[in-house]
């Protein structure tokens, strides 16, 4: 059986971080990538895709969940852009009447930087995710979610296994029964948990959730491990150890 693995690049909301408070948990923006056989997946463009080192005959492909700076920020310094002619496929959908590559031209150019997407080495192609899709053996099922202009939440299955990437998500009653549903029996589960119970009440709207939820869903989904991402930026290594301790006597299967 082939691999099937996650490697966190990034885990941050809203905003990089830096200093010896977060030496631990590391303070890039989202970015996941996924190892499913031939197949190499990231999981959106945050800061974490800088200091990713994409594998020579893998096949790239890029899930973007929605366009929001934190999220695409570092697609201009992936490294995979820089060779020629390699095949490169992102997929976003539409958001703020703007098609995926519409919405990347604008912050890919001048006077923001100085080179469109196209003028890379690498061949990319934007596509718009429909609700089931396939690349390679991997089967990508997608969601709309909770938040403000929309994100789109992603489930890949491949060899038996599945794992679903709901981050920027807020925890509205129908949106948590749509994710409940779409989870159930999942392997993995990274949930959207840039606030705490009580910083929740000043941030309500602002499209996040909280641990306390993603407890509640992965129970009620019976998710076989639950990794909460989207960490506000002000969370410390300290606070994550204090977290860690207290999520352990709820749940070994909880992790930071």
């Amino acid at each position: 059986m082939k691999s099937f693995k996650l490697t966190v690049l990034g885990a941050r909301g809203s905003v990089s971080v830096s200093g010896k408070d977060f030496s631990v948990h590391g303070g890039a923006t989202s970015c996941y990538r996924v190892q499913a056989g031939d197949e190499e997946i990231y999981l959106d463009a945050g800061t974490g895709i800088v200091n990713a080192t994409p594998l020579e005959n893998s096949r790239i492909t890029i899930l973007l969940t929605h366009l929001h700076l934190d999220h695409v920020i570092g697609l201009p310094f992936f490294a995979a852009l820089t060779n020629k002619d390699r095949p490169i496929d992102i997929y976003a959908r539409e958001r703020a009447g703007l098609q995926p590559k519409e919405a990347v031209d604008r912050l890919i150019d001048n006077p923001f930087w100085p080179a469109k997407i196209e003028t890379y080495p690498a061949k990319v192609t934007f596509h718009l995710p429909p609700k089931r899709f396939s690349i390679g053996a991997v089967e990508v099922d997608t969601l709309e979610g909770c938040h403000p202009g929309g994100s789109t939440i992603y489930k890949l299955t491949y060899q038996g296994k599945s794992l679903v990437y709901a981050t920027d998500f807020e925890h509205e009653p129908k949106a948590c029964a749509a994710l409940t549903t779409f989870a159930k029996d999942c392997d993995l589960l990274l949930y959207d948990a840039q606030y705490t119970a009580a910083e929740y009440e000043r941030f309500k709207g602002y499209g996040h959730s909280t641990p306390e939820e993603g407890i509640k869903i992965a129970e009620l989904a019976n998710v076989k491990k639950l990794l909460f991402v989207h960490h506000a930026p002000w969370r410390t290594d300290k606070d994550f150890a204090q977290m860690q301790h207290d999520f352990a006597k709820i749940n070994q299967e909880i992790i930071l």
